[in-house]
């Protein structure tokens, strides 16, 4: 009887052991569990992985010899003149491993010779422009006569053949006027850019100066950059600028030669970074001007040849102002001769229509 019962009773166990089983299963699948305490919630780290007198630290370690230190102090971080000039003395200095005395003077004497042949055609087109000066300085005076008397169909003539002239001689203005902007530029972004530098000061100028000026951030003490400087632009102006044509007469020249000497006032408390720039650039200026004046050098790259000063002693700019002067001159002249002739119409008109009215009261 007992063994017949649990027979019958076997088959509501398995029933009840697989509910149990699946109820279990579907718990699992759903990721569901119940436990009689809370599972604590995971906690995680979200400072970050480093602080900054570490980075600091890492920063400082960067020195001039290395690429992106100009960067790393506040310096070369445009496209301006003295921010190209920096860039370029900091590739110079990291590259050749020379003292920064020596990268300022290397760096200006090769930005020089690749703008040489910049000047050399300004130098052309100056040349070319006294060759034909004699004739163009007729052509105008006849020109600006033209233009005081008001004849149009003279001034029209002679502008045309004032253009002739000049492309019989290869005279191109544009290029006359290259050497003064180049100058400009290039002067200004070194000027500005190693004052800068000198005056933060970059890692090293404090030390890697020459012999009596060691401190490239401190003025020259014996004021012997200043002097030497002051010499070799003096002897550039003697030998006719950066064109070696003289675009003075005698007596300004002489002026501009005694400017250098007269600049030393203002100079005397800059720092010797900049001067050694100022020493490098009247160096190469001297040798350009030498070279511009040489025939040989003009023949062999193809110049125009240098012509012999004016019988007056004039230079370029004194006739282009001269020109400007009696161009101005006339053109007030022709004003007033306009309105000369313009009133005088008017007075005309005024009387050929009184005229009319009479002749109208006449026939009536």
């Amino acid at each position: 009887m007992i063994s017949v019962f649990r027979q019958s009773a076997r088959p509501l166990v398995n029933v009840r052991a697989r509910t149990v089983v699946g109820r279990h299963a579907a718990l699992a699948a759903t990721g569901v569990r119940f436990n009689s305490t809370e599972t604590p919630e995971p906690k995680f780290d979200t400072s970050l992985g480093f602080d900054a007198e570490t980075v600091s630290n890492v920063s400082n370690t960067l020195t001039s010899d290395q690429w992106g230190y100009m960067k790393s102090v506040g310096l070369s971080d445009g496209w301006w003149p003295s921010d190209l000039i920096q860039t370029t003395l900091e590739a110079v200095h990291v590259t050749t491993g020379l003292p920064w005395w020596a990268t300022i003077a290397a760096t200006t004497l090769g930005i020089r010779f690749a703008l040489l042949p910049l000047f050399m055609a300004s130098s052309d087109a100056m040349a070319r422009s006294q060759a034909a000066a004699p004739e163009t300085k007729v052509l105008r005076k006849e020109l600006n006569t033209a233009m005081a008397r008001g004849d149009r169909m003279t001034q029209q003539l002679k502008m045309q053949e004032i253009k002739k002239l000049n492309k019989k001689y290869g005279v191109k203005y544009s290029r006359m006027f290259l050497s003064p902007g180049i100058q400009l530029t290039y002067g200004i972004g070194s000027f500005f850019g190693i004052r800068e530098m000198a005056n933060l000061p970059v890692q090293g100028f404090e030390s890697q100066g020459l012999s009596w000026f060691n401190d490239l951030t401190a003025p020259d003490p014996y004021i012997g950059l200043q002097l030497i400087s002051a010499c070799l632009y003096a002897a550039s102006f003697r030998f006719g600028g950066e064109t070696a044509i003289s675009q003075f007469s005698s007596k300004t020249q002489k002026a501009f030669m005694a400017l250098p000497f007269l600049s030393i006032v203002f100079t005397w408390n800059m720092s010797a970074a900049v001067l050694v720039y100022f020493t490098a650039n009247g160096l190469f200026s001297i040798i350009q001007a030498r070279l511009l004046r040489s025939a040989k050098f003009r023949k062999m790259c193809g110049m125009y040849p240098m012509q012999k000063p004016a019988k007056d002693g004039k230079g370029l700019m004194e006739n282009f102002s001269e020109t400007w002067k009696e161009m101005q001159e006339n053109s007030e002249v022709r004003e007033k001769a306009d309105e000369k002739a313009r009133t005088a119409a008017l007075r005309q008109m005024v009387k050929a229509k009184s005229q009319r009215a009479i002749i109208e009261k006449r026939d009536k």
